[in-house]
């Protein structure tokens, strides 16, 4: 492929991951007591310590929500900054739902996929984001002058960047299936809010009854 049409598939690539980062900094932004909960589940340290917590969830964030837009706006040496900074991001949200699905607790880290605690499907789309966070840190580092790519390539790289994560969580949800309520209704406004991580039960205003009743499960497990 020629350079132009590699600066396109980047431009997609950057601005899916963009969109879905950004999406998660903002539920964060939004209720900031979900994250920090999902922070002292994870974290024993953090345990009690619910003003340390808070202020932990609004630095995490704000840090998405800074990389999130500076991947997708940046190119050249600061580009590139951008590109190993969400890589960090999309390795820490893995990290995060892995241990969230090891202690079998849900994880306000990003948006849930069903409504029970993380698994499979949330795995995968973890794997897949940081893979394609890999892609960026590899292209921008071997073209350190890669421009802004747009046209038809990047638009389809960013719709194939949008079915490769739903393609993983459907794989994910086989490997690793979990007991989930009754779904909703199916639409096509919800299945994006599912995709973007927008769509999060965990962010709704009945959460806190939600999250002290898991708690009460798991400290009697």
């Amino acid at each position: 492929m020629s350079a132009p049409v590699w600066s396109q598939v980047d431009t997609g690539v950057a601005l899916a991951l963009g969109l879905i980062v950004g999406t998660a900094a903002v539920r964060k932004l939004q209720r900031p007591r979900v994250f920090a909960l999902t922070l002292q589940r994870l974290d024993p340290a953090l345990s009690g310590r619910r003003t340390l917590s808070i202020r932990l969830a609004l630095v995490v964030a704000s840090y998405e929500a800074i990389v999130g837009a500076g991947v997708v706006v940046f190119r050249g040496d600061l580009g590139f900054v951008f590109a190993c900074a969400l890589l960090v991001a999309c390795a820490g949200f893995l990290a995060a739902l892995a241990r969230a699905v090891q202690q079998s607790v849900p994880c306000a880290c990003f948006g849930r996929l069903g409504r029970t605690a993380a698994g499979g499907r949330e795995i995968a789309r973890g794997i897949t984001l940081v893979a394609a966070a890999t892609f960026l840190v590899v292209h921008r580092a071997l073209d350190a002058r890669t421009s802004y790519g747009t046209g038809l390539v990047a638009a389809a790289a960013f719709v194939a960047t949008a079915c490769l994560i739903a393609a993983a969580q459907r794989v994910g949800a086989h490997v690793r299936p979990g007991v989930e309520l009754p779904p909703d209704p199916p639409s096509l406004a919800r299945s994006m809010r599912s995709l973007t991580g927008y769509e999060n039960d965990l962010y709704t205003p009945d959460t806190g009854s939600r999250c002290r009743h898991g708690e009460k499960r798991s400290g009697a497990q």
